[in-house]
């Protein structure tokens, strides 16, 4: 029965449009694709330059910080290295990698005898057969055959049936980032083939989900930096095809697209760090997508030029994402007090509610943990859990019912109760089936920042039976020293007061730097009763 109760809290967010899709994609047929009766016409397409990162080097594939060469035939269904790698083989990014010191570049010839392996091979592979690897190669590709300005019968008619097989097989079910990037690749192929069906389908696919994916202060509505910056980037090169293409005659859709690329690149600037951090909250991980001053870069050379950095970004009724960056001269607070994602779509969900990150002098000193894997196991559960967080852990239990490897049940709600130029304070229920609700207040002066948690319990919830811990986790590269009442990081201190002495416990840890990246630090983990003031003072 437990079982059965954590299930239907997670599927009961679901939208109807969904549950219907879920059904259809568990009995559908393995996925084949439909070669064309007649080789169609291709047209070349004004693409980007060649800007991914250099990840194939001499039959070397490096995804996710690990290696693998292939001196023989390319095994596309290579799995030691888990599903993600896999995925990432074949979306053939590579074929788009930056030259750089006459290392990298990816030749035509070159390209050509990997597009050649793949096609080989096409009655074999498996999970590049999925939708959103077929989504991003389709566009990997066509950009490659757009920049070296090849026309190849063999690889059009294989390239036009995985774009046909993608128009059959949406993610509906999953929608999303996944969703959005099937309508930017149909929409690329629509282009390159000259398909009005396949244009016309794509171009309202995209108007639809930008309009829900994209928040009121433009942020992803997955709420993961990470995702953010891969979707602005995806749409920067589409809007570059649409603007120089005069085939499709949609204006209204460059338009719309370039609105939401600027709301979504001002977003970006209010939550990036001075030293170009983005924060790496939910699953995000380092050297995973293109930089701020990337994408700002990019920009540059075909948006309007983007508003200064704010304090925060401002929504319809507040900060639609939930998400605070707060500036002082001498340190930057990044704060969460908003939804863990959107409720039909929380795969990149952490039970990190009123976690925080802290950059003093532009340097990390409070980090999040971070995302080393998406493969189930120990390690991907703690990553996600509220222990992995700087915020409080209630009992032993997560705020927000993290399960699985992408799945949420029971998920907290954020009351915002004060904002100013001073004060942040919020209240969630994740712990409302234990009777308690957790209060956090951040009150800011220049060289400090108190840090507020109360634990709010119901009359019949026995404070005794209440267990809180507060943990505090350290980049790897601070020096933590524990000194009787105080914690010196570098130039900063820390203090704790709370009703009972709170007990306050130096620990190690690994952040994860990366994919498949770990590097040893230290936390603090603080048990306390009722209420913990933190006390971080900047000494220099």
């Amino acid at each position: 029965m437990r079982r059965l109760g954590l299930f239907w809290r997670t599927i009961r967010y679901l939208r109807l449009r969904q549950l219907v899709y879920q059904v259809i994609n568990r009995l559908r047929s393995r996925a084949r694709l439909r070669l064309p009766a007649s080789v169609p016409t291709s047209y070349f397409l004004t693409v980007p330059q060649a800007d991914k990162p250099i990840t194939y080097v001499n039959r070397t594939f490096t995804f996710l910080n690990q290696p693998v060469s292939f001196p023989g035939s390319i095994d596309w269904n290579y799995s030691r290295n888990g599903k993600l790698w896999t995925y990432h083989l074949t979306y053939f990014d590579y074929l788009n990698q930056a030259e750089i010191d006459h290392r990298g570049g990816m030749t035509a010839e070159e390209g050509i005898d990997l597009l050649n392996q793949f096609i080989d091979q096409t009655d074999a592979i498996q999970a590049g057969l999925e939708p959103y690897p077929t989504s991003l190669r389709i566009t990997n590709w066509i950009h490659f055959l757009s920049r070296h300005q090849i026309t190849n019968k063999r690889v059009n008619a294989h390239l036009f049936a995985q774009t046909d097989l993608l128009n059959r097989r949406l993610e509906y079910h999953l929608a999303g980032n996944h969703l959005l990037e099937n309508g930017i690749a149909l929409l690329t192929g629509a282009l390159y083939f000259q398909q009005r069906r396949w244009f016309d389908r794509a171009s309202t696919l995209i108007r639809q989900e930008l309009t829900t994916q994209i928040l009121a202060d433009g942020a992803h509505d997955e709420r993961s930096p990470m995702y953010h910056q891969l979707l602005l980037d995806r749409l920067l090169d589409l809007l570059t095809t649409l603007r120089a293409n005069s085939w499709h005659v949609d204006l209204m859709l460059i338009a719309f697209v370039a609105e939401k690329q600027t709301m979504m690149l001002n977003w970006l600037n209010t939550i990036t760090f001075s030293n170009g951090d983005v924060p790496m909250v939910n699953d995000a991980a380092f050297n995973s997508a293109p930089t701020s001053v990337h994408i700002q870069a990019k920009a540059g050379r075909g948006l309007p030029s983007p508003t200064r950095r704010s304090a925060v970004a401002e929504g319809v009724g507040g900060i639609s994402s939930g998400y605070r960056l707060l500036r002082q001269p001498r340190y930057e607070l990044f704060t969460d007090v908003g939804a863990v994602g959107p409720d039909h779509q929380p795969g990149h969900a952490h039970a990190d509610t009123f976690s925080f990150v802290l950059y003093v002098d532009a340097q990390p000193l409070l980090v999040d943990s971070g995302t080393s894997t998406y493969e189930p196991g120990p390690r991907r559960t703690w990553e996600r859990s509220t222990a992995a967080h700087n915020t409080v852990e209630i009992n032993g239990l997560n705020s927000s019912e993290v399960w699985g490897t992408f799945r949420v049940g029971r998920r907290a709600s954020v009351t915002l109760l004060e904002e100013s130029g001073d004060v942040l304070s919020a209240q969630h229920d994740g712990y409302s089936s234990l009777g308690i609700m957790h209060r956090r207040t951040w009150l800011l002066e220049e060289r400090k920042i108190s840090v507020f948690d109360r634990v709010i319990a119901h009359k019949e919830t026995r404070s005794a039976l209440i267990s809180c811990v507060a943990r505090f986790y350290f980049h790897p590269g601070v020096l933590v020293v524990l000194e009787a009442d105080t914690v010196i990081a570098g130039t900063v201190r820390l203090k704790f007061l709370s009703g009972m002495m709170p007990t306050v416990l130096l620990k190690p840890y690994d952040m994860a730097i990366g994919f498949n990246l770990l590097q040893g630090g230290q936390y603090l983990d603080v048990t306390f009763a009722d209420y913990l003031n933190t006390i971080v003072t900047i000494t220099e």
